[in-house]
């Protein structure tokens, strides 16, 4: 008596947790979708301006962002769909941010010291070697996922 409603308990769990993972899908795309709208409102600008005197480095920047979003919200589906954290997942976004910020940094023209750059590839190797060692050392695939 006391498995049986345990064991329902414990699917009407499950069900509840996919009923919450399809919420937060379904907001995941409302939420790429609006920043794809920021990013494309400056459009119109453009077309109203006929190209004169447009500033495109916050486009830029926007750009940069919102693919450093995609990323991070694959990591996320990923994470839903496997059940664990996968390191290389994790990493991902992470290095993806740094070279955005990079990319911001020479697009704007700060000036940037030795020190900074080497800080930068110093990151980047690490994290380029964490992830290459997650990778590597990843354990099997065949492996249910946990907590069913």
């Amino acid at each position: 008596m006391l498995q049986e409603r345990r064991a329902r308990t414990l699917e009407f769990f499950h069900i509840m947790v996919g009923y919450i993972i399809n919420i937060l899908i379904v907001y995941i795309i409302f939420v790429l979708m609006a920043g794809l709208l920021k990013v494309l409102y400056p459009l119109n600008v453009l077309f109203d301006q006929y190209l004169f005197k447009l500033d495109l480095s916050h486009t830029v920047t926007d750009i940069l962002t919102f693919l450093v979003m995609i990323e991070l919200f694959r990591s996320f589906i990923e994470y839903l769909k496997v059940k664990r954290i996968r390191l290389h997942s994790m990493i991902d976004p992470a290095i993806i941010f740094i070279i955005r910020e990079l990319i911001v940094m020479l697009y704007s023209h700060t000036p940037l010291v030795g020190g900074t750059l080497i800080g930068f590839a110093v990151l980047l190797l690490a994290l380029g070697t964490v992830r290459t060692m997650a990778v590597i050392f990843s354990p099997k695939e065949d492996f249910p996922p946990q907590g069913r």
